[in-house]
This record gives C-alpha cells, sequence and structure tokens, in this order.
C-alpha cells in the first residue's frame, strides 16, 4: 500500500559536480507552468537566450551549495543556497507537485533552519515569482515574510490630466544627495512593510544607485519622496518613491502628471514599490498596464529570538 505524503521522511542530500545536468532538469520540471521565465526557456530550447539561461544556470550550480530532496530513494525536489556573511540567500527552493502536500515542505524548512544556523547568520533571503503559490507556501513555513524591497513597473497607456499641484517643489539632486536619498526612501518602504528590524537586511541587498536624472520631492517644506527619470527625452520612464499619504491611485496620478510636467516629457513606464503598485491596482486615476506575472517578491526569514 502506498505512503501517504505526510508520512513520509525527506532526505537532504549534497548534488555532485556529475549530477548538475539531472539537478537543473528537476529544477525546470518543478517551474514548469509557474514561472515565466521557464516557460520561455523550456518554449524555446535551442534559442540563442535559452542556451545562455544554461550557461548561467551550471555557473551558478558551482558557485551554490546545492542540495536534492529524496522521498524514499526518488527526487522530489531541489535547494540551492548561497551564504554571505549576513544571510543565506535561497536560489533555488521547490518540491514536484506529489511532494507539495504534506510534511515535507514542513521537513524542507526545518533543513533551512539548520543550514542557516550552522552558518551562524540572522537571516535567509529568497525571491519568488508571484504566481508561483506551492513555493510560497514552502516559505512560509519557514516564517517567510515579505521584505518590502521589491518593485514593479507599470506601462502608462494613459496619460494623467496635469493637477494644480502647485504646493510641489522638485530639487535636483547629485549623485551624492541622490545616493543618500534613494537609499532613505527605499528602506521607508522596508520599515513601512516588514518593521525595522528588515531595514539592516534590506541595507545590504539594495545596491547601487541607478544612472538618470535625480529629483528630491518637497511638499509644505517637508521631504515626501524621492524620484528618478531615465530614458528618452520625450518620453521617459519613472522611478517614484513618495511618503505613504501618495500610495493610494489619486495622489499618485497628480504626482506623476506633476513631474511629467516639471520634466516637459511624457511618462511611460512607472517603477514603483510592489505595495505602492498593489494600491493602485484597483485605480481608475490613470491608465496602466502591470504585467505582474513577470514580477517577484523578495521574502525574509530571521532567527527566533
Amino acid at each position: 500500500m502506498a505512503h501517504r505524503t505526510k508520512d513520509l521522511k525527506a532526505d537532504f542530500t549534497p548534488a555532485r559536480w556529475w549530477q548538475a545536468v539531472d539537478f537543473i532538469r528537476l529544477h525546470f520540471e518543478m517551474v514548469r507552468g509557474r514561472d515565466p521565465w521557464a516557460d520561455r526557456v523550456l518554449a524555446q530550447p535551442w534559442a540563442l537566450s535559452s542556451l545562455f539561461e544554461y550557461v548561467c544556470m551550471v555557473d551558478n550550480f558551482f558557485r551554490f551549495s546545492n542540495f536534492f530532496i529524496l522521498v524514499s530513494g526518488e527526487q522530489a525536489g531541489v535547494i540551492s543556497v548561497a551564504s554571505r556573511p549576513e544571510f543565506i540567500y535561497i536560489y533555488g527552493l521547490g518540491l514536484l507537485p506529489k511532494y507539495q502536500r504534506g510534511g515535507i515542505g514542513g521537513q524542507a524548512a526545518e533543513f533551512l533552519e539548520g543550514y542557516r544556523a550552522r552558518k551562524r547568520v540572522r537571516w535567509g533571503v529568497t525571491a519568488m515569482v508571484i504566481g508561483n503559490k506551492p513555493v510560497h507556501m514552502l516559505v512560509g513555513a519557514c516564517g517567510g515574510r515579505l521584505l518590502g524591497l521589491s518593485t514593479a513597473t507599470l506601462a502608462i497607456t494613459a496619460a494623467c490630466p496635469a493637477p494644480p499641484f502647485t504646493e510641489l517643489v522638485v530639487v535636483s539632486l547629485n549623485k551624492t544627495e541622490a545616493n543618500s536619498a534613494w537609499k532613505r526612501w527605499r528602506l521607508y518602504e522596508v520599515e513601512q512593510v516588514a518593521g525595522n528590524d528588515a531595514v539592516e537586511l534590506a541595507a545590504l541587498l539594495l545596491g547601487r544607485l541607478p544612472r538618470g536624472k535625480y529629483l528630491g520631492l518637497y511638499q509644505n517644506g517637508q521631504e515626501i519622496g524621492f524620484a528618478l527619470a531615465h530614458g528618452q527625452t520625450g518620453e521617459l520612464g519613472l522611478d517614484l518613491f513618495p511618503v505613504k499619504a501618495f500610495w493610494s491611485s489619486a495622489p499618485t496620478a497628480d504626482l506623476v502628471a506633476a513631474l511629467a510636467r516639471h520634466l516637459g516629457a511624457n511618462i511611460r513606464r512607472l517603477t514603483l514599490t510592489q505595495t505602492h503598485a498593489t494600491a493602485l491596482a484597483a485605480s481608475e486615476s490613470f491608465g496602466f498596464e502591470w504585467n505582474r506575472e513577470q514580477e517577484r517578491h523578495l521574502v525574509f526569514f530571521q532567527r527566533p529570538g
């Protein structure tokens, strides 16, 4: 008689170098139909772009610590982890569909908790495709929470009417000023979503200030956000990180229109934090398209105590 999934015990076996191809094959099998990136590669396996992705995956295999999840001797899933001085980064985590219910996910969570403890680090981090619900459930079993550092890019399909936004003051910033403001407003979002405990981790993950035209935003003498304009002169992309009061639809539309007027150009792409973008999802203040399936959530879990 077949064992029920919840009765099975998972083993976590290091993947050896000669198992790289098998490991990558299993990874694709797990995310097929759930990850748009993987589906594009599988749809055109011999395309130049797909071959490049294979090379990157092989390179990653040799740079990470990789494990097969075995159940009754069968390959049930994979884990790929990179160690950093302050955290572990989970690059790959998943189970085949028949093992996604029951106790295997919980055992994977316990394995990752033990791995983090052995490395003596405070945090674990991973990025997940929004539509991959099984991985969200698995990371949730690890105590994973949204970090608030991920962004979403909206394609604006209808220009916002220019408001009488006379209180807005836009100040051009040099690179040093911009770097400080950009970090401050990106970490402001993290604090709103994940709390003070996550700010230190987010600062480690933030990366470099992108290139563009840097703008400080002020209203009634108070700093209300940071914007970065980039692209061609006629039609710009805008990265916008304002105070929480501007996350709802109408204030965002007014702010975008005012910045378009200030810059003298149409804004066609708007990059926001995912929390801000979600607040606009039901908006009719201006037209936009958001391909959510292409976005990824950045999630963290923290050592207890």
